[in-house]
């Protein structure tokens, strides 16, 4: 088993959950936190270490205690290892949705092909196979949750009827469709994407006293140059917007006469940064 590459360490390694065996047919890339009882392409694995697909073989890396986390897309999740099990960090304001999409209780009459509609009355997704036509639909199954573009609420069917939750604004949610991260903005109705490739470098940080007053303090590695607008930083679990409610610049994070100022910061506060380092 080989170890862990030290440019790595520290930074976020996105992985598809906890198996025990990989699913069929993944792409090259894919990644799994080994499971309990490896078997079939994991059999030579040991539990609690890393899979990763290169499209044709699986290597498998021992995670080294306190130093390492990854983020699990199955759950929206944020783990570090403490070298025994991992422990959840950090958690999505939103479980990970299956797709984003127009919702409504009947079919639009107008549609492109390749549309995709959650019909609300008949609790099925519909896909337009031509234009201005849908199919027959497909049944939800118990657990599906969608995030509605048209009403700006996550849907979740609970095997007979739909649990609806309004978003608020700031909160955050992995799409399985299309493999990004996505934060609510209220203030435009919109869903705003996040890269998941550009989330490299997770950092918890406690605000002490003297930074609160100075309304900055200092990361731990400088942010790589011209990705200051993609750090992502939440705090007590809400996403706060670049140049907006804070500024990223080298290895400090600000929030002068931005939004964070008008919240105010106190000492003990905690934040949770992504970002790209340099």
């Amino acid at each position: 088993m080989s170890s862990i590459d030290r440019r790595f360490l520290n930074i976020s390694i996105i992985v598809n959950g906890v198996a025990n065996q990989p699913a069929v047919g993944v792409p090259a890339g894919t990644q799994y936190i080994v499971g309990d009882t490896p078997a079939a392409a994991f059999a030579t694995a040991s539990s609690n270490s890393i899979a990763r697909y290169d499209g044709s073989n699986w290597t498998f890396t021992a995670p080294k205690t306190t130093s390492l986390e990854v983020f699990d897309i199955s759950k929206g999740q944020l783990l570090k290892f403490t070298g025994s099990s991992w422990e959840v960090v950090a958690s999505l304001t939103v479980p990970p949705v299956l797709d984003i999409i127009e919702t409504g209780a009947a079919n639009p009459a107008t549609c492109a092909e390749g549309d995709t509609f959650l019909n609300t009355s008949d609790k099925k997704i519909y896909t337009a196979t031509a234009e201005n036509t849908w199919d027959s639909g497909t049944a939800l199954t118990d657990g599906d949750r969608y995030a509605s573009s048209t009403d700006n609420k996550v849907y979740t069917f609970d095997g007979e009827d739909f649990v609806t939750d309004t978003l608020l604004d700031g909160v955050s949610f992995y799409n399985r469709a299309d493999g990004l991260l996505y934060i609510y903005d209220k203030s435009n109705g919109a869903f705003l994407k996040v890269g998941a490739d550009l989330v490299r470098f997770t950092e918890v940080h406690t605000l002490t006293a003297t930074e609160a007053t100075a309304k900055q303090f200092q990361l731990t590695n400088s942010i790589a140059t011209g990705h200051e607008a993609n750090v992502l930083l939440f705090v007590s679990g809400v996403a706060q917007a670049a140049n907006v409610d804070f500024t990223a610049n080298g290895n400090i994070i600000s929030w002068t006469g931005k939004g964070l100022e008008a919240i105010g910061m106190t000492a003990g506060d905690l934040f949770i940064i992504h970002y790209l380092k340099s």
